[in-house]
């Protein structure tokens, strides 16, 4: 007989993905879940096994040591319970499943909702998995049939894909309190151009729409500095520009915590607005192959309408 102190699979599985993406919104994203929900299981895990796992705060989330030692032993029970999930399904015929790759922002700002909605239009939540990362390779996933659907930012639709628009999404420049733009609270184009930012890695959305706007407003490509810093989240970008590394260029979604509490500060560029579509993508029909992708689909399209 087992002891009561062995963890739920489920519980395990969010602890790995707690580890892997840095923040407990984006691993409920991945799993599918609300992040009350996700924040309540590793609560119940906590106290199973009596110790604190993560450190948590309202940017981020890592594990401690103790959770660090628990991943360790736990790795090979997830890696084994997901073949067997695989041959099981093989066995038994069980629902198709949908693949979903997503962009960062999407991926904690929007999906979760639209699972929520895929879900509540009767369909198993256990039939989604989702893998969160930038845009360009959102597309690679997609067009090379890893990904059954995909979500991205961006001005222009990917070539060789079928789209459908979803959202509309908002950028805008932010400093630390301590920059010297603070204090006009704005700046040229051509002065947005030519400073080192932090940013996201190539192939992000918020960099190729940044890159496209500017130049659409007469700025010489000649004219853009490299990057400062490249970091692969929004909440590093976040923590970076309030370190006052250097301005970020970022959705104005993730960073409204940091202007509520005073951390940053939001620098206007001429009459610049900085705008993207947030779309979903898939290889070819008019709708995605898969009948859960399918439902996917409709529910984020459900979710718009609602908006």
């Amino acid at each position: 007989m087992y002891s009561p102190r062995l963890p739920d699979l489920r519980a395990l599985e969010l602890l790995e993905a707690i580890a892997r993406t840095g923040s407990i919104t984006l691993a409920a994203a991945e799993l599918g879940v609300t992040q009350q929900a996700a924040s309540l299981r590793l609560r119940r895990l906590e106290q199973r096994v009596g110790r604190e796992l993560v450190v948590r705060s309202s940017r981020s989330s890592r594990l401690t040591g103790d959770g660090s030692a628990i991943l360790g032993i736990a790795q090979p029970v997830i890696a084994a319970a997901a073949a067997m999930d695989e041959a099981l399904g093989l066995l038994l015929d069980v629902e198709e499943r949908v693949a979903v790759a997503a962009s960062l922002t999407v991926a904690e700002h929007f999906l979760p909702q639209w699972i929520m909605s895929y879900v509540r239009n009767g369909n198993e939540v256990g039939s989604v998995r989702v893998r969160a990362t930038n845009t360009r390779e959102v597309v690679r996933l997609v067009s090379d049939g890893e990904a059954d659907l995909g979500f991205v930012e961006g001005s222009e639709p990917p070539p060789g894909l079928r789209h459908a628009f979803l959202a509309a999404d908002e950028l805008a420049v932010y400093v630390s309190p301590a920059h010297e733009w603070a204090r006009g609270r704005r700046v040229s184009p051509w002065t947005l151009a030519s400073t080192p930012l932090v940013t996201r890695e190539a192939g992000s959305g918020c960099r190729s729409v940044l890159l496209a706007t500017l130049l659409a407003h007469g700025v010489e490509r000649e004219r853009f500095a490299a990057p400062a810093l490249e970091l692969p989240s929004n909440t590093a970008v976040l923590e970076a520009a309030a370190a006052n590394v250097a301005p970020a260029v970022i959705s104005t979604r993730p960073a409204q915590p940091y202007l509520d509490d005073g951390r940053l500060v939001r620098i206007g560029v001429g009459r610049i607005a900085f705008h993207r579509e947030l779309s979903a993508v898939w290889k070819a029909g008019q709708e995605p192959a898969s009948r859960p992708a399918r439902e996917l689909l409709r529910a984020a399209r459900e979710s718009r309408s609602r908006a």
